[in-house]
């Protein structure tokens, strides 16, 4: 516990934290500005009630007709102003909101993959959706509170016109309201990090699990997976209970307030009535401004509750705000000729797992080269570094002589192209996936001729709704092999100059596998392709073949130099293959 609370402690904002998560962000003042003159309008509207009642008891009910008018107007100001501050404060909020939620969307978007690799992001979700909402509270609640102060000014100057005595009595609950509404921001604080922490959790156990259905059930874990998602609802359910009890404990305290308001004025206003020092419409007066104070200061400790939630939030946003981006936006164009890349002595690991140690090898241009490899040995680590989705820890990466960083990583990615397994599909219609990532209009004769080159079009056709048929999410409504299709459709569309196959053609069967091999044989043509080969028609295929093995490069060359060189990993591969083959 006493490590949970120095967690908490660390999660407070500072002003200047505030400000650089709002940078950017269109603040709406006329709408606080509004709210703020609508909580002060109301202020007046209840001193104005307060007098009419003093007014009402010391007439005998010999009241003007215009005062009877200012009075039914002031609980008309009143309802519109209550009304108003709330509609105001609330699309300060929601344009606040937007605004957050669309800076940092942007910015986990271009976050380092390395970002992503604990959790696959799914704790980034909740800060999106839920942080935010709470993070775009601030500076509404800080508003309120101005205006909650400014009309607490306004009431005490008032009652300590119509009564000293009896103004300086209400001081003792001034230092009980500070301390009780201390205790309660500061509860509220710590449960709402712990509820949000839980919520982040239970959200990325969900959209993890939902991903992963078709495993729970065939692994036969639905049990086990019920119990996890239980204990999950079991932690959200007593951290919605500790809330319902701050909840209790705030309504508790408005309520002991007001009475104490009441009570404080009633007694010493009895007397001073009967010495003649007060009228008693003085003293209802006071009551009414007392119960106005009263409610003001519980709105203004349940505010500052408000804050301390919205501080802890607005911690988890500035923690996404603050990773770390994907450097070299801006850099050199991929203008130059083809080039071959160089790997030059580099190093990667994965946290403190070495993956790849002292790789250096060349990727020919206008070649096809095969990268060889165990599981586990480290070919798509170095994929990932090709398609720069991470840097290496030691070593660089060159585009003939010229420091691959040191080009835009946009325009790298428009130059390299990775195809994987499994290529995911987005959510949308067939059409928006082939085109997905290109920056032009594509027309639907291109479109046509895309699909008949990527093998894609034969079942595409076949389709009722054909191209503008929707896609689930993932894709699930399409085999293994027409995602592939479609993948490579739409690495055609965006024309790539370097191609990375990262084992495209695993997992399918014959049929399949035949057509996704037409296929990318077809978007292979002309271009700089590296492909993670299993089979030995690919191996055979290639102009240039690297061999790595528990991360180190073991040799490289034409296929035919390699398996003259005895007892190397690819030699041993390929005899046994072979051997398999004949038998």
């Amino acid at each position: 516990m006493k490590n949970e609370k120095k967690a908490y402690s660390r999660e407070k904002v500072s002003f200047k934290d505030y400000l650089f998560a709002m940078a950017g962000i269109k603040l709406p003042w006329i709408f606080l500005a509004l709210a703020l003159a609508a909580t002060i309008a109301s202020t007046f509207a209840t001193m104005n009630i307060a007098t009419f009642n003093g007014a009402v008891v010391d007439e005998m009910g010999n009241v003007p007709t215009e005062k009877i008018v200012s009075y039914a107007g002031s609980y008309i100001l009143i309802a519109a102003a209550s009304a108003a501050t709330l509609v105001l404060a609330a699309i300060a909020s929601e344009k606040i909101n937007l605004g957050l939620r669309s800076r940092l969307w942007k910015k986990i978007i271009y976050t380092r993959q390395s970002c992503y690799d604990m959790d696959g992001g799914e704790s980034l979700v909740s800060r999106v959706t839920t942080d935010c909402d709470f993070a775009s509270k601030l500076l509404a609640t800080i508003i309120s509170m101005v205006g909650i102060a400014i009309g607490m000014g306004i009431y005490i100057s008032r009652m300590l016109k119509l009564s000293k005595e009896i103004s300086i009595a209400m001081l003792i609950l001034i230092p009980v309201s500070v301390l009780v509404g201390w205790l309660y921001a500061k509860l509220k604080f710590v449960i709402a990090q712990k509820t949000q922490a839980m919520l982040a959790r239970t959200t990325a156990y969900l959209v993890e699990r939902t991903k992963s259905l078709t495993l729970i059930k065939t692994a036969n874990a639905q049990g086990e997976e019920i119990e996890n998602g239980r204990e999950n609802f079991d932690e959200q359910y007593k951290m919605q209970l500790k809330t319902g009890f701050m909840n209790v404990f705030y309504t508790a305290l408005q309520t002991i307030y007001t009475v104490l308001s009441m009570l404080i004025p009633f007694f010493i206003g009895a007397k001073l009535v009967a010495d003649g020092v007060l009228k008693t419409g003085h003293i209802v007066a006071f009551y009414t401004i007392a119960a106005a104070v009263g409610t003001a200061a519980t709105n203004l400790i349940n505010s500052v509750g408000t804050i301390r939630q919205a501080n802890g939030a607005l911690s988890r946003v500035l923690t996404a705000l603050k990773l770390p981006d994907e450097e070299n936006a801006g850099g050199r164009t991929m203008d130059d000729p083809d080039q071959d890349v160089v790997i030059d002595h580099i190093d990667f690991s994965y946290g403190e797992k070495p993956i790849l140690k002292d790789v250096s090898c060349l990727i020919p241009k206008n070649k096809i080269t095969a990268i060889v490899g165990s599981n586990g040995s480290g070919k798509s680590t170095l994929f990932k570094l090709l398609d720069r989705l991470y840097d290496p820890t030691e070593g660089t990466m060159s585009f003939g002589s010229v420091n691959a960083n040191d080009y835009d990583i946009h325009e790298w990615r428009k130059a390299f192209c990775l195809v994987a397994q499994g290529s995911p599909l987005m959510e949308g219609t067939l059409r928006e996936n082939i085109c997905y990532g290109c920056e032009r209009q594509i027309t639907n004769d291109e479109l046509i001729k895309v699909a008949e080159k990527s093998r894609a079009y034969d079942f595409i056709e076949k389709l009722p709704d054909g191209f503008d048929t929707r896609v689930a999410p993932g894709g699930t409504n399409f085999s293994g092999g027409q995602r592939q299709l479609i993948a490579i459709a739409r690495a055609m569309m965006n024309n790539p100059d370097y191609l990375l196959l990262d084992e495209a053609t695993s997992n399918l069967d014959s049929k399949n596998e035949r057509a996704v091999m037409d296929a990318l044989e077809e978007l292979m043509a002309g271009r700089t392709t590296v492909i993670i080969a299993h089979s030995l028609s690919t191996i055979r295929k290639a102009d240039h073949v690297i061999v790595i093995r528990d991360g180190v490069v073991e040799s490289s060359g034409t296929p035919a130099s390699i398996l003259n060189r005895a007892g190397n990993y690819l030699e041993k591969v390929m005899s046994r293959k072979a051997n398999t083959q004949e038998a």
